[in-house]
């Protein structure tokens, strides 16, 4: 809890995420994640994203069917500002992609990414995934709106 705390109530990371949380409701949206996956529920497969040489946590990274298609799921991520531009996001991005297509047998991949959040775009086109949809005004972030960019990628 101490690590998701840290991530999701750190300005930068969470910029183009959501608003910062309090501890409380941190808690609780910590908790309705580890519920749901203890009780076979739809929510998200969530993991740790580590140094390989010393297991700091850097970073969380997640999955999930969506609602619409069950050959369908959303990845998404987060990861610590001292810690980016590294590759990090790259190489675990890789890896939930190749247990999405090989071992969970998804079709489709998607992401959506908050209206400039140029990293994330650029990781995601890097990946293969490519622009579906521009959803406007779509999310709101302290108090500010937001257009959603929605990408896909196609398991070939």
């Amino acid at each position: 809890m101490v690590f998701f705390k840290k991530l999701n109530q750190h300005e930068q990371v969470m910029q183009f995420v959501a608003d910062i949380e309090d501890e409380k409701s941190l808690f609780r949206l910590f908790e309705s994640r580890i519920t749901a996956r203890k009780n076979d529920q739809d929510g998200w497969i969530s993991f740790v994203i580590e140094m390989a040489d010393t297991n700091e946590m850097v970073g969380l990274h997640g999955i999930r069917e969506t609602r619409e298609y069950k050959t369908h799921a959303e990845i998404g991520f987060l990861l610590h500002p001292d810690f980016q531009g590294r590759g990090l996001a790259l190489e675990s991005t890789q890896a939930v992609i190749d247990l999405a297509f090989k071992k969970l047998k998804y079709e489709s991949l998607y992401a959506t990414v908050t209206a400039g959040n140029i990293a994330s775009t650029k990781l995601l086109e890097k990946l293969g995934f490519t622009h579906k949809e521009t959803i406007e005004r779509n999310y709101q972030i302290n108090g500010r709106w937001y257009d959603d960019l929605l990408f896909v990628l196609d398991h070939d």
